[in-house]
């Protein structure tokens, strides 16, 4: 998978490229500010396009429709130290398939990385759950993974909830993996985490 790099501090884009390059990534390019950034992706047209929030030029996330427009089929994943909801739904609504806190680890980077490189769409778990909160709202979960996240959240394993449910084992899984994709998280533990906070779910 083809990346560029746009971060104004070279210690951060060096670290990242160590981090990425042993997972099967080629560091294409590097950027410091928009333009260079959108002179290197038109160029290039990497798979996805790491970008901070905050470049040289100042806040990158007004550039997000330029850079889209100069490598179609682009993923961008924005990288910030910021939590602010209003940054993160103006990165969203611009155009990006994902954002990271810079404070995430190493397995989480390459797992966003890779998703938005993909073509999919990537939020931090914690941050995608505070912003459905925050909206008032949660997922319109299909009746099935309603269950089985109800199910969840009072601890049962997959064996237990496809007895529960009268499913197979595999169903079960299928529809944890199905609801991870749906709401953004990485892990079982992510989704476990998810359920116990919204336990709302019908059983």
């Amino acid at each position: 998978m083809r990346v560029v790099l746009a971060e104004d501090h070279p210690t951060v884009r060096a670290g990242t490229r160590a981090f990425l390059e042993p997972e099967g990534f080629v560091v294409v390019g590097e950027a410091a500010c928009e333009r260079q950034a959108l002179k290197v992706v038109s160029e290039q047209r990497p798979d996805v396009l790491m970008l901070d929030v905050r470049l040289e030029s100042g806040l990158a996330l007004k550039a997000i429709p330029q850079l889209l427009a100069a490598a179609p089929g682009m993923g961008i994943l924005v990288q910030s130290c910021y939590e602010d909801r209003a940054i993160i739904c103006g990165a969203l609504a611009a155009g990006a398939s994902g954002y990271l806190l810079k404070s995430s680890p190493v397995s989480e980077l390459v797992v966003a990385a890779r998703t938005v490189a993909s073509g999919g769409r990537y939020v931090q778990p914690s941050l995608g759950a505070g912003l459905a909160r925050a909206q008032g709202r949660e997922p319109d979960l299909p009746l099935r993974e309603r269950q089985v996240l109800g199910l969840l959240a009072e601890g049962h394993t997959n064996r237990e909830v496809a007895a529960r449910l009268t499913v197979s084992v595999r169903t079960v899984e299928s529809v944890r993996a199905a609801l991870r994709a749906r709401l953004g998280l990485v892990t079982r533990a992510d989704l476990v985490a998810y359920a116990r906070q919204n336990s709302s779910a019908d059983v």
